[in-house]
């Protein structure tokens, strides 16, 4: 199945033949197509890279459509579903991310989950083999090196992640190394029952849907890999695992939300880990010239 049928499976009858006859047109690229926007009694909205939209004023999303796309995400199983659904996304065939929106349900403080879910955003992912070739050269100085990707959401940043992972792996710029990826939306390698569909490497072992902190100390002990990479670090238990994995003598490559390296200098539970000891590369991330555009590469040693 095709990218765009993956996506467009999902969908109403009435909105798949309009996005199919768009792209078999010619009209639209699907290279540049980054998301989806579906919202109750507003129009379909689709948002390319680099910056552009486009509004189908006619086709204004009903009730029945949003309850149509939970079901084919879903499986015709909610209730199998619900823990992504409180954490806001799913994850669909070919690492596509469709985040879910609606009202939230708390106890205790806490979100416990969602309905009358309205709003969804069709996150398209796209495998872009190659997009890491500049960046190997300094990121494998001698040998790998820990790495740190810094960038805000939306601008490529697991798009190069899963590039570097694919060139550790064959052994491009550096020599061959054992990976191992904690795959925590299905995003980086696309898992369809088990079977990765992206190209990550014949050296890479997939831990999917695994919780980040838990699931690379896991693969430590289980996999003995050599470079442990993982997406979108997050809290003080994300941190405490990378320091430990270090230790270890396992190599890490990581991600971070974040728009500068300065940004993680003003975050305590990270700083510690900016260095010698810790990550010894950074690279900033941006979409100013497109998705993945490289702003400062910077050792940290």
């Amino acid at each position: 199945m095709n990218k765009l049928k993956q996506i467009t499976c999902i969908l109403p009858e009435r909105i798949r033949r309009v996005i199919e006859s768009e792209f078999s047109s010619g009209c639209i690229e699907f290279d540049r197509l980054t998301e989806i926007r579906i919202r109750v009694e507003r129009p379909l909205m689709l948002m390319f890279n680099p910056g552009g939209e486009r509004i189908y004023e006619q086709l204004r999303i009903t009730p029945d459509d949003i309850a149509y796309m939970l079901q084919m995400i879903t499986r015709y199983s909610m209730y199998a579903y619900q823990d992504n659904i409180r954490q806001g996304y799913v994850t669909i065939s070919g690492g596509h991310r469709v985040g879910l929106l609606g009202q939230t349900m708390a106890d205790r403080g806490r979100i416990c989950g969602q309905k009358y879910i309205s709003f969804m955003n069709i996150r398209v992912a796209h495998e872009v083999i190659g997009c890491a070739d500049k960046l190997m050269d300094f990121i494998c100085d001698g040998s790998f090196k820990n790495t740190l990707l810094i960038s805000p959401p939306g601008c490529g940043k697991t798009t190069l992640l899963r590039d570097i992972v694919r060139h550790i792996s064959y052994g491009k710029k550096c020599r061959p190394m054992k990976v191992a990826l904690v795959d925590e939306r299905s995003e980086i390698a696309a898992c369809h029952l088990g079977i990765p569909q992206n190209d990550i490497g014949p050296r890479t072992d997939v831990m999917d849907m695994g919780l980040k902190a838990e699931g690379m100390l896991m693969l430590v002990r289980s996999m003995s890999p050599e470079v442990i990479a993982v997406d979108e670090l997050g809290g003080r238990e994300d941190m405490e695992a990378v320091r430990q994995i270090i230790c270890c003598g396992c190599k890490v490559l990581a991600s971070v939300h974040g728009y500068s390296i300065k940004d993680c200098y003003k975050r305590p539970e990270l700083i510690s880990l900016l260095g010698a000891d810790g990550f010894e590369r950074a690279v900033v991330i941006s979409d100013r010239f497109g998705a993945g555009t490289i702003e400062e590469e910077r050792k940290l040693e």
